[in-house]
């Protein structure tokens, strides 16, 4: 030994500095090694130096840092490194350390747009192929359950239906409160020129019942509702709960989407005529204060205007709403993989996905409506 040191040097039949290492390339010797080899080096010019490692019978983690910063240090000092006499049992050890030695291979070039684009639609064809399946077995799950209502958990249907109904109440209200009195005010500008105050009435109420309410209900519940279920989703396979209910024999579709698609579909119409009325109630507001408008006067000239299809054309498009809203959500709850990150991303896209499928869903239905003369 070296002084005490687990290696001992000399040299080799070249004329090379050589040091032969004694003891296992470990945490307890590699400060030692790290240490007098340092030394050896710092002291000496040498323009080659061979590591021998006949001695060597185990390498661990500290072992090869003490290898990668040999040769760091070697190459600094424009010093040839050589590895000699390696024990077979420990090669998988350094083809990690010559691995991290490498030259870092330069990046890929930049992918072109049309193959990136091409990428991004082929990627959306897929993620519309398996969310159309999973909406086809969700419909079976409600078929069966029709048939066979007590298949239904009605417990956690009430528990997902006060989570997004009546816990929306007041935001909802103070949303549509502000929209109304916003409506109101807007529309005043203008129709006081006219000296057709009265007509305020008949915009707010048109426009909130058979489009503005349920559409920002629709929002409210993408935001609140469809983030919960994809998170709750998504944490529960994370957590491999979804996998025991499968090993079980459950029917994820049945146990798990079915109670929260139920629920949104019964709060959706319910918060749509609450967002009608707070809306309205903001709308009486401002026309008292700035339109001289009593509120018999306001809500007579309301129910002139409205009609029995402008209620139920809202309260459907509410009931589309929910439906994709809730499917959208679990769905991205399911595509969750195994990882805390996954969850953030599976919660966001089910967000902006609901946001997408509503503005869409609207588009469409209101064309609908129009054709339909309705």
């Amino acid at each position: 030994m070296e002084r005490g040191l687990p290696f001992e040097t000399g040299r080799s039949s070249g004329g090379e500095l050589l040091v032969s290492v004694k003891a296992p390339l470990t945490f307890e010797n590699a400060a030692k090694i790290w240490e007098g080899v340092n030394t050896l080096i710092t002291g000496h010019d040498n323009g080659r130096l061979v590591f021998d490692l006949a001695g060597v019978s185990k390498v661990d983690s500290a072992g090869v840092a003490l290898l990668r910063s040999l040769e760091r240090l070697c190459s600094r000092r424009g010093i040839e490194l050589r590895l000699q006499s390696v024990d077979p049992s420990i090669r998988h050890f350094l083809d990690y350390f010559e691995a991290g030695a490498q030259e870092p291979r330069p990046c890929p070039p930049a992918i072109a747009p049309i193959a990136r684009l091409g990428a991004f639609l082929l990627d959306r064809a897929i993620e519309l192929r398996e969310f159309a399946s999973f909406c086809g077995s969700v419909l079976a799950a409600s078929i069966r359950c029709v048939r066979q209502p007590r298949r239904l958990r009605w417990r956690e249907c009430l528990y997902y239906f006060q989570l997004a109904g009546s816990d929306a109440m007041t935001i909802l209200f103070l949303f549509t409160f502000l929209l109304g009195v916003v409506m109101a005010f807007q529309a005043a500008v203008q129709l006081k020129l006219f000296g057709a105050n009265i007509y305020v009435a008949n915009l707010v109420g048109l426009a909130l019942s058979r489009e503005l309410a349920p559409v920002f209900t629709a929002m409210l519940l993408a935001g609140r509702s469809g983030s919960f279920f994809a998170a709750e989703i998504a944490t529960m396979k994370v957590g491999e709960e979804l996998d025991a209910l499968t090993v079980m024999g459950f029917d994820l579709t049945e146990f798990v989407t079915l109670p929260k698609v139920l629920a949104l579909m019964l709060a959706a119409p319910l918060l749509t005529m609450w967002a009608n009325f707070s809306g309205i109630l903001g709308a009486i507001l401002v026309s008292g204060i700035s339109l001289d408008l009593t509120p018999y006067a306001f809500m007579h000239q309301v129910y002139t205007a409205l009609t029995f299809a402008d209620i139920a054309g809202g309260l459907l498009k509410a009931e589309i709403f929910a439906v994709l809203i809730a499917l959208v959500g679990c769905f991205r709850g399911f595509q969750t993989t195994m990882g805390a990150d996954s969850v953030g991303r599976q919660t966001t896209a089910a967000v902006v996905s609901g946001l997408f499928l509503i503005i869409f869903a609207d588009a469409v239905l209101t064309v609908l409506f129009y054709l339909l003369g309705w």
